[in-house]
């Protein structure tokens, strides 16, 4: 005898969680189930979540601070750090600035004078995306002005599009731009420690530091970001993490505290978004989430753009690298060397 009943009526399952699914929120996102599927190779910069990208930032922003105020173990870090780009930092001297009104760089943790005024936070009603319309220049509209060219004045000569087609090589390079290059980075690494950068740098530095912290912490103002600017990708998070990893531990010319990090925190992501995905807000909306006027934030992108000497260079591979070695060597030294409420081990 059969017994039929209706499809309708034969209870289901509830719908439960696995793995797989993405993080609704930052508490859902665990830092030691994150490194270990970095670790494995089971998540990379194709798999991550925002909230994962957020996380890695924020650890990254913290952990390098924490590091910079023990200077003894800051260096035996980037001591192992710049030795796989085959950089003896022993055998590197470091210059000293001595000039008129010009701090000692002896050793880069001194940290300039503060010099901007406190993040101010508006509350903003609902998140939402921007876009650039034409009127939404408004009082930059004279920041380019119209052609100033003489009359009869001859244009420049072009080369012709054939001749370009023909002197133009496809073939694959052996180490393309957005590919990691130890050579490279080493010219930039001893370019970087001219007494000429160091003193622009010195300068470049007070545009960053508040009067005082603002009441959210680094992760709420990250969190912040993400909610009222929701078009910004993992690439640019990440790829911020990775440029403040490489001003602060690689090139050491950057003294990350608690002070400066919410605008250097306003600049990398402002530039890694222009930089990856054009621009998606308005310049004065995103000064409006961060806490700051339109000019000042257009003040810390430029210093923060010579901070890197414009090198904005991105690529899979790179983001790739500073999740699976740079930032797990990161997280790794401290988890090793730091407790809560202990004083680091010597």
């Amino acid at each position: 005898m059969t017994y039929s009943k209706d499809i309708s009526d034969i209870p289901l399952k509830p719908p439960v969680e696995t793995f797989v699914d993405d993080p609704t929120s930052l508490d859902e996102c665990s830092i030691d189930e994150l490194m270990f599927d970095l670790t494995h190779g089971i998540k990379n910069i194709n798999k991550l979540h925002v909230f994962h990208a957020i996380l890695v930032l924020s650890q990254t922003l913290q952990d390098i601070i924490k590091l910079q105020e023990h200077p003894a173990l800051f260096e035996q870090f980037r001591a192992t750090q710049l030795a796989k780009f085959g950089i003896e930092l022993s055998a590197v001297r470091t210059p000293e600035i001595d000039q008129i009104g010009l701090m000692k760089y002896g050793n880069s943790h001194s940290s300039t004078p503060p010099s901007s005024p406190p993040l101010k936070f508006t509350k903003l009603n609902e998140p939402s995306s921007f876009s650039l319309a034409e009127n939404d220049f408004g009082q930059y509209a004279e920041a380019t002005p119209e052609s100033q060219d003489e009359e009869g004045e001859e244009d420049a000569p072009f080369v012709p599009i054939e001749q370009l087609v023909k002197s133009t090589s496809l073939d694959e390079v052996e180490t393309p731009i957005d590919s990691s290059c130890p050579e490279r980075f080493r010219k930039e690494f001893f370019s970087c420690q001219k007494n000429k950068r160091l003193v622009q740098n010195s300068h470049l530095l007070k545009s960053f530091n508040l009067v005082k912290l603002p009441p959210l912490l680094i992760t709420d103002f990250l969190l912040r970001i993400k909610t009222y600017s929701s078009s910004i990708s993992v690439s640019s998070y990440i790829h911020s993490a990775l440029l403040m990893f490489k001003l602060s531990v690689l090139l050491d010319i950057v003294p990350l505290t608690q002070m400066n990090a919410y605008r250097f925190i306003l600049a990398s992501i402002r530039c890694s978004t222009k930089n990856l995905e054009d621009v998606y807000q308005k310049q004065k909306s995103f000064a409006t989430v961060g806490g700051v006027s339109p000019k000042d934030l257009f003040k810390v992108e430029v210093g923060f753009l010579y901070l890197c000497n414009f090198k904005l260079i991105i690529g899979e591979s790179l983001l790739n690298q500073f999740l699976t070695s740079l930032f797990l060597d990161l997280r790794n030294f401290c988890i090793e060397h730091f407790e809560i409420d202990k004083k680091p081990k010597d």
